[in-house]
């Protein structure tokens, strides 16, 4: 909320000409945008991204446009009605994919685009938080940077952000954050590790979150937690989260794999299943991580120019990056040295001409 305040300020002090808005319609956009910003995350599942699996529909912002939508937070939210002519249904509109007014079209891009206030926020809260310094970046010098230019497609209103010349590397910033925080925070093989066993319990467990507003918002982290507990001797996973045992990463590939690469490892997946076919494991891909990180097609002002162009054109630095495809095989510990082994043999031995005489 904190920083979709800024943000919406730092823009209408340099195009409140061109937006036009007149008073009474600003305080009621800017009111609007932080009770949007402030509740947008309201119907994450327990433990966040890690249990969103199974969560019906896969979407948590579905049961945050439920919570808002019912009381008590819907009658808190009617009560703007008077002040900025704001009721519960125009906060949900945030999380409606049709029907959409044009203001609050523009207004969600601030908290739900690509320099959003939300990846803003998350990344610095997040770096703080695990004690790493990968997640800073210049953002006060990124939200003094941002401005509007007109929307040709006309999907977000008149208007969408972009970085002026000046903003770049702030903006370059915040993306090397991203990739980094990817790296070595949301897909960690650690906690990668420990979500699988998550949402494997819950699958056995539990099953789907209910559907039922008050039931689903009645399986808090606690009750996630002492059923862990009550488990904890009858089920592996269970046992695997509460005593810190996780299943072991016994393989993985680069970062960014090659066509050739991606083939050998599900061929070795395919080998794998074979020689150890009673051993339970599980592949990981970054593509299924929380906050996976992917280029960024965001328009900046050209320093040459000054007409708007995708940053890919103007900073190297962006330009050179590849989104992050990268697989990793898991095993239970005692089996970890064994597999390993098998995977590094198999690595070395099924080369490029074994896959020229497969085809």
């Amino acid at each position: 909320m904190e920083f979709a305040s800024k943000v919406f300020d730092s823009l209408l002090a340099k195009h409140r000409d061109e937006l036009g808005w007149p008073a009474d319609r600003i305080n009621r956009n800017k009111q609007l945008l932080r009770l949007a910003a402030l509740l947008h995350d309201t119907g994450h599942p327990p433990f966040s991204h890690g249990s969103e699996e199974v969560v019906p529909g896969g979407d948590h912002e579905e049961f945050s446009k439920k919570v808002m939508l019912a009381d008590p937070v819907g009658s808190i939210l009617d009560e703007f009605k008077s002040s900025h002519g704001i009721d519960r249904n125009d906060v949900a509109e945030f999380f409606s994919a049709e029907n959409i007014d044009p203001d609050i079209a523009f207004l969600r891009e601030i908290f739900s685009g690509e320099m959003d206030a939300d990846k803003l926020d998350y990344l610095l809260r997040d770096s703080h938080y695990t004690g790493v310094h990968y997640g800073r970046f210049d953002h006060e010098r990124l939200v003094r940077g941002l401005c509007l230019i007109p929307d040709k497609n006309e999907k977000f209103g008149n208007y969408i952000m972009a970085v002026e010349s000046g903003g770049l590397h702030a903006l370059e910033g915040l993306v090397l954050a991203r990739y980094f925080m990817f790296t070595q925070v949301y897909f960690h093989r650690v906690r990668r590790a420990f979500d699988h066993h998550l949402v494997a319990f819950l699958t056995k467990n539990v099953g789907r979150y209910p559907e039922d507003l008050d039931k689903y918002l009645a399986i808090d982290d606690d009750f996630v937690i002492n059923l862990l507990k009550d488990k904890v001797a009858t089920d592996e996973h269970a046992n695997a989260i509460i005593n810190r045992r996780p299943y072991k990463e016994a393989f993985t590939t680069s970062e960014h794999v090659t066509e050739e690469e991606r083939i050998r490892f599900f061929w070795l997946w395919s080998e794998l299943q074979s020689k150890f076919s009673g051993l339970d494991k599980f592949i990981d891909n970054a593509e299924k991580a929380p906050h996976k990180f992917e280029k960024v097609g965001t328009f900046v002002l050209s320093r040459s120019t000054g007409e708007p162009v995708l940053v890919v054109n103007e900073s190297g630095i962006i330009k050179n990056l590849q989104n992050i495809e990268q697989y990793r095989i898991f095993v239970p510990a005692k089996y970890r040295d064994e597999v390993r082994d098998y995977c590094r043999d198999f690595s070395q031995n099924h080369t490029t001409k074994h896959l020229k005489a497969m085809k």
